[in-house]
């Protein structure tokens, strides 16, 4: 089995959840195993036999990001009695993120102009913090993609749809924003707290000596939850600081909110390292 597909309309950037049927009722994809799509009915996970898929909208991404790089996409064919058959479309991508994410999935939504719009699934499996992941995939097609050939990237992480580098730049922050601004919306007063961001790096240099640190890293947060001039104001080692600072220039902060109003405030943010310890082993 390659793929999966079903006819939908052209969508514009929206936030959505991926469905597939079991016993004619449409639960959300949380896992792919290889093209297959599970999904979970009560505590089990189950394999959905069905061919459909859907995207619906949701009201939230996942907030988190993973960069998509080194895309590659080319299409093949044979020419048989003047019509192409065989037709292929390939895929190639590297994928990266600061955040450890399990069950991610890719969905290419793809524009073949005379057939509409389909959907492709296949599995990414686990992403781990700063590793680099290939995946190659080959998508057949029942006629070739044509002039007005065109695909996107949905990319899925537990069920959930996650911020990517293939989305526009604003998009993905007017996303944040969004997030953010609804989750203050009701507040009247609350000091600021981080929103989402990944964890801190163990610095690679100190796991010989296993060394445990602090550092402190002092920022400003704005009304908006986006942090500016983030600086290291204490460290044990400087490599702690180091990877404190560079964990926090991705992070988003739930503003500090008085009497109901998102306010501008500065933070001091501090961060415990110990050596990461193997499976098995007494931390």
């Amino acid at each position: 089995m390659w793929g999966l597909f079903l006819w939908c309309g052209a969508r514009l950037f929206a936030q959505d959840a991926l469905f597939s049927e079991v016993d004619g009722r449409a639960y959300p994809v949380v896992q792919a195993q290889g093209a297959l799509p599970y999904v979970r009915i009560g505590d089990k996970l189950v394999r959905s036999d069905e061919r459909r898929l859907a995207l619906r909208k949701v009201d939230e991404y996942r907030p988190v990001f993973v960069a998509i790089r080194g895309i590659r996409v080319n299409h093949t064919g044979r020419n048989w009695k003047g019509h192409v058959i065989n037709n292929e479309f390939h895929f190639w991508a590297e994928f990266e993120t600061p955040y450890r994410l399990d069950d991610v999935f890719l969905v290419l939504e793809m524009h073949t102009g005379r057939a509409g719009n389909l959907l492709f699934l296949h599995e990414v499996g686990r992403l781990d913090p700063r590793g680099i992941k290939t995946i190659k995939l080959t998508v057949p097609l029942s006629e070739p993609l044509g002039p007005g050939g065109r695909y996107k990237i949905h990319l899925f992480a537990g069920g959930e749809e996650v911020l990517h580098s293939q989305m526009p730049e604003e998009h993905r922050e007017s996303v944040v924003d969004r997030m953010i601004a609804q989750r203050i919306a009701a507040v009247p007063d609350a000091d600021p707290r981080p929103f989402e961001g990944p964890a801190p790096e163990y610095p690679p240099p100190l796991l010989k000596a296993k060394t445990t640190g602090q550092a402190v890293i002092s920022l400003h947060v704005g009304a908006n939850g986006r942090i500016a001039d983030p600086v290291v104001k204490s460290a044990t080692d400087p490599a702690f600081g180091e990877a404190a600072l560079a964990a926090v220039r991705l992070w988003r902060f739930l503003p500090r909110v008085k009497d109901g109003h998102p306010v501008e405030t500065q933070v001091d943010l501090p961060f415990d390292f110990a050596p990461p310890t193997r499976t098995g082993e007494a931390p």
